[in-house]
Parts: structure tokens; sequence; C-alpha cells
């Protein structure tokens, strides 16, 4: 009966420390996690009248291998948000006729279909496309900057991601926004 006993409570031991040594791999050393935010253009002149293809890449520029949600798109406070200044640092803005607003689905509980993975070096991006009336009123120069920030918390994660989710290692909302670089473009009328 003892022996039974000292199984038990060694197996149990077992159990304990290979569950807590799965949970310390999913978040992989903080410090290997690393993304840049890049934002172009086709070129750096445009009209009032003109459309402009703003590409936005996100690069794993760190150690080892991240996930990104699948919630890589514009969405004002959110996401990715785009921020015009005037070459001397004054925000624009313009009125909007209608808004940019993705709400992609929180994943299901084990479903890892929805993150992207990111190998090191390697990066994601899309390109979106704006008439350069929703970035500006009037002809000028203005720098453009886009923010990223995660949708997902680990406390999210923690509580609804399920065991799949939970072992990776998802770039999640407690990590600093991003900023990209400042894009020049000379508007003209």
């Amino acid at each position: 009966m003892t022996r039974q006993i000292v199984v038990c409570v060694l197996m149990a031991g077992l159990s304990l420390c290979s569950a807590q040594e799965r949970s310390h791999s999913a978040s992989t050393d903080d410090s290997s996690m690393r993304l840049s935010l890049t934002i172009r253009a086709e070129r750096q002149v445009y009209s009032l009248s003109d459309s402009v293809p703003l590409e936005v890449q996100l690069t794993n520029t760190g150690s080892s291998t991240l996930y990104l949600y699948d919630d890589v798109c514009f969405n004002p406070g959110n996401f990715l948000t785009l921020d015009v200044f005037t070459t001397s640092g004054k925000e624009v803005s313009v009125p909007i006729t209608y808004l940019r607003d993705c709400l992609p689905p929180a994943p299901r509980r084990n479903d890892t279909s929805g993150f992207f993975r990111l190998e090191r070096q390697s990066f994601y991006g899309i390109i979106e496309t704006y008439a350069v009336r929703e970035l500006v009123a009037e002809p000028g120069e203005y720098d453009v900057v886009v923010h990223y920030e995660a949708a997902l918390s680990k406390n999210w994660i923690a509580k609804y991601g399920g065991a799949k989710i939970a072992d990776l290692p998802v770039w999640t909302r407690e990590r600093p926004v991003l900023a990209s670089n400042r894009l020049r473009i000379i508007v003209k009328p």
C-alpha cells in the first residue's frame, strides 16, 4: 500500500513538472521574440485624385519562430492603425466617408489555423489601397506612420485558447505597440 502511494506521488510530481515545462516552452524567452513594422509605397509623389497602395510588412527580427494571429488588418485603435502628419509633426485628419474596420473572429479553442508562423527573418505583409483624399485634404508633404497592436492577450489565450494555442509563441497584446518607419509622400494638386 505504501509503495502504491509513493508511486502515485511520484507520478503526480512528474506530471506537474512536465506541465510546468510545457507552459514555459510556450512562452519562449521574450527577448528572442522581436518584430519590426515597415511601410512602403510604389512612389513618393501623388496627386489628390490618385490612389496610393500602402504595403505594410511585419518582419520577425528575433532569434526564434513566432506566431501572429490573423488580425493584420486596418482597424482604428486596434490591429493596424494609420496616422498621417505634416512635415512639422502636426497630425492630419480628414473627414471620413466610411470606416475601414475589420474584426476577425476570435480563434476557436485549440484551433491554430488562424495563426501565421513567422520563422526568423521572414515576414508577413498586406497591401491596402487608399484614395489620397482619404489620407490628406490638400497638397503638401506628409509623413505616414502605421502602428500595430496584437488583438489577443496572454490572459485570453490562457482562458480560452486551449493547450494547442497556449503552446505557440504568440505575439500578444502585452508587447509594446509597434511603430513603422515614417513614409514621406508628396501630394500635388
